[in-house]
């Protein structure tokens, strides 16, 4: 298990498996409870997720089970004390939005990011003044804190073990000049600069033409190699989806085909280098050679 995984998708992933080894056992949750002498509610609990599970208990439900896999009862044990921790985010708790936290969880486990975003530079690769002019214009309570945790995802890729981003970001998002121009070179500085070993950044040109994501951000969030997680953005909520595997699917083949459509690396930075230049009072910042 990574040092890295989150304690709320470390309660869910525990809570999915205790409720399989019941069903393999063919218990019922009354019947779970009258053998270990415990109420029926605190069964319910568990299997919904909705409070933390000792080593103890996890113990004695995998003994109840018949679980001899001894591998199995070590992760389902870590699970119980990994979802016991205080997760990181919960430090913003009046800045995280509907479902935002159920996100979190998976960006902070993820092994890989894959984002478009048509708008917007993707929050991973904002800077500060780009990320706090778009708090300012939608009128966002408790702005500060929202910046501080966006930076806070942010430093996530700087690990060693961090996951890997894959960015592809529509050309109307580099024309759009959020919190004006000073603060829009800066960021542009920023994405021309990103690429690495780790991140990559595709840029749709217009000359593109149509696309099928012209009005849906979206993100998929890769936890193991068979475990994808999508994520769609709307106007007031996060809305993530792992079981329904089609769905996740065919956001997977939409998001290769945007990024087939994507100019990469060095036609990316001329690309944002020709924007750069047409920015009021700006001549172009050059990289450090």
């Amino acid at each position: 298990m990574s040092v890295h995984e989150d304690p709320l998708l470390s309660r869910k992933r525990l809570r999915i498996s205790l409720r399989h080894w019941r069903d393999q056992r063919g218990l019922t949750q009354e019947q779970v409870a009258e053998a270990l002498d415990w109420s029926q509610s605190k069964v319910v609990r568990i299997e919904s997720g909705r409070v933390r599970v000792s080593a103890t208990d996890v113990r004695a439900l995998l003994g109840l089970y018949q679980v001899s896999d001894q591998d199995e009862v070590v992760r389902l044990v870590e699970l119980a004390r990994v979802a016991r921790r205080r997760a990181w985010y919960r430090d913003y708790e009046h800045a995280l939005d509907r479902d935002y936290d159920d996100y979190l969880s998976y960006e902070s486990s993820a092994l890989a990011i894959e984002t478009f975003q048509h708008l917007l530079v993707p929050g991973l690769l904002q800077t500060e003044g780009y990320a706090r002019a778009i708090m300012a214009a939608n009128g966002a309570t408790y702005s500060e804190e929202r910046v501080e945790l966006r930076l806070r995802r942010q430093a996530m890729l700087a690990r060693e073990n961090g996951p890997s981003l894959c960015c592809v970001i529509d050309e109307a998002a580099l024309h759009r000049q959020v919190g004006g121009p000073a603060i829009m070179r800066e960021q542009l500085i920023r994405l021309r600069e990103a690429a690495g070993p780790k991140i990559s950044v595709g840029i749709i040109p217009f000359t593109g033409g149509a696309h099928p994501s012209m009005s849906e951000p979206f993100t998929l969030l890769t936890l193991d190699p068979t475990e994808d997680v999508l994520s769609r953005e709307w106007t007031t909520r996060t809305v993530t989806d792992r079981e329904d595997a089609d769905r996740v699917a065919g956001y997977r083949r939409r998001f290769e085909g945007l990024r087939a459509m994507a100019v990469q690396h060095e036609k990316a930075r001329l690309l944002i280098d020709t924007v750069l230049q047409g920015l009021p009072d700006g001549a172009l910042t050059r990289r450090p050679s």
